[in-house]
């Protein structure tokens, strides 16, 4: 029970799913879970066979490697699977049934609202029994093992809604982290670095920054009804916001999401400077 403290990866989850899919796709026309001998060459080529076809019809780069780190496959290239599931379905040659499934579920628990657990738990054990029953000679990834078979034990143990506790805002900050030291940080040695760097991530944080910072407009999509059917009903102060979640791209794990970061930083740099003697003097 200890273990369901650490709780689940929301915005990881979403590229987990997306991977378990596209990795059951390459291995499709043979049907094994390990790829031995002549079954590689086969592999290779339905992966370029798939990457040609999203790159041509949805144009998406998935499974390549980025340059330095990474590869790519991120939040928003996942949200965008799931969000054309007809056509991912077509290129991939997979249950469309399924897409949608795993869809919903993510959405439920990224959305932020209080989560039906008895609801959500049938779903979650629905889509479990589906995807054994539609390829059986796959193993179960572990992230969609804990999310579909331990997600209700998890979501039900956690003080504030799920979708609450995403490491989004984290990932957000990795982009500001190499600008900082780029730029704002002694390079003289890594102590005086670090120290530099944790300097302006606290300034940055400031209250007082914070309320002259004008944030950035998101865009925001109704939920499907699929996914509020596992909500429960909300409560006052949740009826304005008319189950709205963020939409696919606002986000992301690497520094290409959320351009206008670089603008806020610097806009605040002035402020920085203001508030600098807090921590330096």
């Amino acid at each position: 029970m200890e273990n369901l403290e650490f709780g689940i990866s929301i915005l990881h989850g979403w590229i987990r799913f997306f991977e378990c899919l596209l990795h059951l796709a390459y291995k499709l026309p043979f049907k094994k879970w390990q790829a031995r001998g002549s079954d590689k060459e086969i592999v290779a080529e339905t992966k370029k066979k798939i990457q040609i076809e999203f790159k041509t019809k949805l144009g998406l780069i998935v499974d390549k490697p980025k340059p330095g780190f990474g590869n790519t496959n991120d939040g928003n290239t996942a949200r965008r699977f799931f969000k054309n599931a007809e056509v991912s379905a077509e290129i991939t040659n997979l249950d469309l049934d399924l897409i949608k499934k795993m869809h919903t579920i993510l959405i439920v628990v990224s959305c932020g609202h209080e989560i039906d657990i008895e609801k959500f738990r049938k779903y979650a054990l629905e889509t479990a029994y589906y995807f054994v029953e539609k390829y059986p000679w796959y193993n179960m990834p572990p992230t969609l093992h804990k999310y579909l078979i331990h997600g209700p034990e998890i979501i039900s143990h956690a003080l504030l809604p799920i979708g609450q506790l995403t490491e989004e805002a984290q990932e957000a900050r990795n982009k500001d982290f190499k600008k900082f030291r780029e730029h704002h940080s002694r390079k003289c040695s890594r102590t005086k670095s670090n120290t530099d760097i944790f300097n302006f991530f606290l300034l940055s944080s400031d209250p007082v920054i914070n309320s002259k910072r004008k944030l950035p407009q998101k865009k925001l999509s109704s939920l499907p009804k699929e996914a509020v059917d596992l909500l429960l009903p909300p409560s006052n102060h949740d009826i304005n916001n008319d189950h709205e979640y963020d939409s696919e791209d606002d986000d992301d794990l690497d520094d290409d999401h959320d351009d206008d970061s670089d603008d806020n930083v610097d806009e605040d740099y002035t402020l920085f400077k203001i508030r600098s003697d807090l921590i330096y003097a």
